[in-house]
């Protein structure tokens, strides 16, 4: 069984590459940072669920679709992880993102600016952590619209 300390080093490298996945468009290895089954949520300021997905392909493909041609930016801080058993760890993260649309894409809004608090359950299988579980509570969520032009 892995330590404490090594189950939170190797769960802290999961998260960093799933901020690098997103940022870098790497979808193949984004959907491999997650269990087969998740429950994903996204909740608004208000609390609001804003989006739900308990799969893998489902999420991806609704992320990288949405994300297209935008550049991005996502961080996480100030880990709290917390062993439940050999097998699960649970994590919270503070979190920051930064999202820039192309200018031409009317669909979407000039920018989004948000934090909040990423609440996860990590599971070890094969060899491997995983999210089984990920709900993110934004706090602050700022929304440029794009400028109209007359």
């Amino acid at each position: 069984m892995q330590s404490d300390i090594e189950a939170f080093e190797a769960i802290g490298f999961q998260k960093a590459r799933y901020c690098r996945y997103i940022d870098t468009k790497r979808w193949d290895e984004f959907g491999k940072l997650f269990s087969a089954e998740p429950e994903v949520r996204f909740m608004d300021p208000e609390g609001n669920i804003v989006g739900a997905f308990n799969s893998v392909a489902d999420f991806v493909a609704v992320t990288a679709r949405y994300l297209e041609g935008a550049r991005t930016i996502h961080q996480v801080h100030n880990a709290e992880l917390e062993r439940m058993s050999a097998h699960q760890v649970t994590a919270i993260w503070s979190m920051e993102d930064y999202l820039v649309f192309p200018a031409d894409d009317e669909t979407r809004p000039a920018s989004m600016h948000g934090y909040g608090h990423y609440h996860e359950t990590w599971e070890l299988a094969d060899g491997q952590w995983r999210i089984a579980k990920l709900a993110l509570h934004r706090t602050i969520l700022e929304i440029k619209p794009k400028e109209r032009v007359q």
